[in-house]
């Protein structure tokens, strides 16, 4: 029986799209697919109002990452693909609400978002490096912009997962809020107040002001591809497909991956105290 992951709604003229995660907490091709659809009528209405999008995800459906690596042709990967793009090319205000997760093929959906919003104790991340891959979906692209080159290769390399508060400290999220639906829904309809074309012209000259590279977003997918496709990777993603928390039951992936290097990135950084001698 097909998941249903995503339901629209209206709250005051805004489009909300709300998730209904799965209980393993994983995005399936088809999972995206129906979210890039809501995207698109959204985006094809007359006047487009602007958007909030519910983001509770810990990464893609691993079983279908593991039938690429096995051969499986990479156009089925098309949707996930349109999905970010349409999110990335909303023509008015599009903010992600992260009430619990956004992680791996999740963050990079948010990371299309102009605006995040946060629980402080909500898990952010990129994990695909403890699986033996990267990031594939343009989170290798998008998070140097957002958050820094520095912070982007930590996170990205280690693959530890941050908390909402250290993920609004480095730039990740921009507010902190414990209902952060209710919070993305207020900061949009003050926005919309101001006027459609206001919103929508003022969106493209800011965009225009962090042009990136097409190139960029070839070598990420290239090196994926390479990745993917290694006995490394094969082994990792089995074994993390065999982690008993995704044995169907729900859980959050802070309490999944609680480990000595996520303790240390979600501090922020201590000077060390000059000698005194």
């Amino acid at each position: 029986m097909t998941h249903q992951y995503w339901y629209i709604t209206n709250a005051d003229e805004i489009n909300v799209i709300r998730a209904n995660p799965h209980p393993r907490g994983t995005l399936t091709i088809e999972g995206a697919a129906q979210l890039r659809d809501f995207v698109n009528v959204c985006a094809e209405a007359e006047s487009v109002a602007p958007l909030v999008v519910e983001i509770d995800i810990e990464s893609a459906e691993l079983e279908e990452v593991r039938q690429m690596a096995e051969g499986r042709p990479i156009k089925d990967w098309a949707p996930w693909v349109s999905a970010i793009a349409a999110l990335d090319q909303y023509p008015s205000l599009v903010v992600a609400a992260i009430p619990r997760r956004a992680s791996c093929g999740g963050l990079e959906l948010a990371l299309a978002a102009d605006l995040r919003i946060a629980r402080h104790d909500a898990t952010l991340g990129l994990f695909e490096s403890r699986m033996g891959i990267l990031p594939g979906a343009g989170g290798t692209q998008r998070l140097p912009h957002l958050v820094g080159f520095g912070h982007a290769t930590e996170l990205i390399l280690s693959g530890a997962p941050i908390s909402g508060a250290r993920a609004a400290d480095i730039g990740l999220v921009e507010h902190l809020d414990e209902d952060p639906m209710s919070r993305a829904v207020a900061i949009t309809q003050a926005c919309w107040a101001n006027g459609s074309e206001v919103l929508t012209t003022a969106k493209r000259a800011i965009r225009a002001a962090a042009t990136r590279s097409e190139d960029g977003y070839r070598v990420e997918g290239k090196s994926f591809l390479h990745l993917v496709n290694q006995p490394t990777a094969h082994k990792k993603i089995a074994e993390w497909l065999a982690r008993p928390e995704l044995s169907g039951r729900d859980t959050t992936a802070l309490e999944v991956h609680r480990t000595f290097e996520s303790e240390r990135l979600n501090e922020p950084l201590r000077q060390t105290p000059k000698s005194t001698k």
